[in-house]
């Protein structure tokens, strides 16, 4: 869930110059990527061979097919897996409005924040092969980082407690803000100024992550969460580490072994015209193309990777990043991670007593390497009573989102784009209905057969 300001994917200019480690220096690692699994897609399945009912299921694409055609999105993709098959794959409404371009299963959507699981199993890959520790302090990767303050409410600055560690990192409770956004709710609203005056995103991802570090933290490590550019010095932590480039990394990592081509930081050029265009609100609450900055609307990479944001996907591949983790970090011949590094990943690991510090109050829930976590699905207010204790999930700006559900081996993805239509995940006011909320009752009402 990444909420931008005025223009979706860029931060407010200002250039600050600095010295860094320049991305130029970085070589390709020896260790060799997995074997591909591009040779196996995901098979496809009848639901009621996988303990799914079909008329039940139309619910889903009906409901869906209704937000379309009452104007409150463009186009909406809808995936349904469990045990590996696809049970149900639904595309509705447009790519392009004013083309009348219809949306295709094939469509390139811009996943804003589910970029971010993406980045968590990157950061576990290198915990496996022994590089980093929940409890290593970032500064061991990124030096920078050592002589970072904390902004106190009162606007003075002190010395950390201690140095923000890994485990802080991942959960978004090391004291890293973000810009300041509409709907946000600042741990630390003199920080967050900070963060938009800075030019995080002027440059490339070395020099943002250096900008970064020269801004105060929003409170003490370990004591707060709150939810910004954790993930993009994250990927920075992945640049130190491997000596290559976040995007060079994902792909020979994650992207070719697990055979999604057209996940990326950008959209090639013989492929935007399926690259699907991003809306807004008017005033009238109808829709109108979104103020992206022109690298974001096109597709074009920028410098800045941002693991917090910035990947382009399409439905079928993030199946296949997601089907990897349900079925414990495998795909077909590739092997990601081990199963226990996917537990880990997806097991609450926020520090004891943090709040999660936003609008609304998240019960129920916490929160692993970059994914959310299902703590208690009866105070989990999204829930609706469908995910089980134990699934993960996570959303994007632009509407989408996604759930593996462990208890039932359910997968769930949904991809549309519409700008800021996930705050309606978290309660926020915005003209967009939340489809998440809608999806689940209509999705588990046609599991007939639940459990593994």
């Amino acid at each position: 869930m990444e909420f931008s300001t005025t223009r979706f994917g860029s931060g407010p200019r200002k250039v600050l110059t600095t010295a860094f480690l320049s991305l130029a220096v970085f070589v390709p690692t020896a260790i060799a990527a997995p074997p591909s699994a591009q040779s196996q897609p995901l098979p496809v399945a009848s639901p009621e061979s996988a303990g799914f009912s079909s008329e039940r299921l139309q619910r889903l694409n009906e409901a869906m097919r209704a937000q379309v055609a009452a104007g409150k999105y463009a186009g909406i993709t809808t995936l349904v897996v469990r045990h590996g098959k696809i049970l149900n794959f639904e595309t509705v409404g447009q790519q392009d409005l004013a083309r009348r371009t219809p949306l295709r299963k094939d469509s390139i959507f811009r996943i804003a924040s589910m970029t971010k699981p993406i980045i968590g199993v990157a950061l576990m890959i290198l915990y496996e092969e022994g590089k980093w520790n929940l409890d290593d302090p970032v500064a061991r990767f990124i030096p920078e980082f050592a002589a970072q303050k904390v902004m106190t409410p009162d606007g003075r600055t002190v010395e950390p407690d201690h140095p923000m560690t890994m485990r802080e990192l991942v959960t978004n409770s090391g004291g890293i803000a973000s810009f300041p956004t509409p709907q946000g709710a600042p741990r630390n609203p003199a920080v967050t100024k900070l963060y938009g005056e800075a030019g995080i995103r002027d440059g490339d991802l070395a020099k943002g992550v250096a900008r970064i570090a020269r801004i105060p933290l929003a409170f003490q490590p370990g004591s707060d969460f709150e939810y910004g550019l954790s993930q993009d010095v994250q990927g920075h932590v992945i640049e130190r580490i491997s000596g290559q480039r976040l995007d060079v990394f994902l792909k020979a990592r994650i992207f070719d072994p697990l055979g999604m081509p057209d996940t990326g930081f950008g959209v090639a050029p013989e492929k935007r015209d399926r690259l699907v265009t991003a809306y807004t609100y008017d005033a009238a609450g109808k829709l109108t193309p979104a103020d992206l900055d022109e690298s974001r609307r096109a597709g074009i990479q920028p410098a800045y990777l941002s693991g917090a944001g910035g990947l382009y996907s399409t439905a079928t591949d993030y199946a296949r990043f997601a089907t990897m983790l349900a079925s414990g970090g495998r795909l077909g011949s590739a092997r990601l991670l081990a199963p226990t590094s996917v537990k880990l990943m997806t097991r609450d690991l926020l520090p004891t007593g943090v709040k999660q510090h936003f609008k609304v109050k998240l019960e129920g829930l916490g929160y692993g390497v970059d994914v959310g976590v299902v703590l208690d699905p009866g105070r989990a207010s999204f829930t609706s009573g469908g995910l089980g204790e134990g699934a993960y999930y996570w959303t994007g700006m632009f509407g989408s989102w996604w759930w593996n559900d462990p208890v039932n081996d359910v997968t769930v993805i949904g991809l549309t784009q519409v700008a800021g239509a996930a705050a309606a995940h978290i309660g926020y006011p915005t003209p967009a209905p939340d489809l998440r909320a809608q999806s689940i009752p209509l999705i588990y009402g046609a599991l007939v057969e639940p459990g593994r």
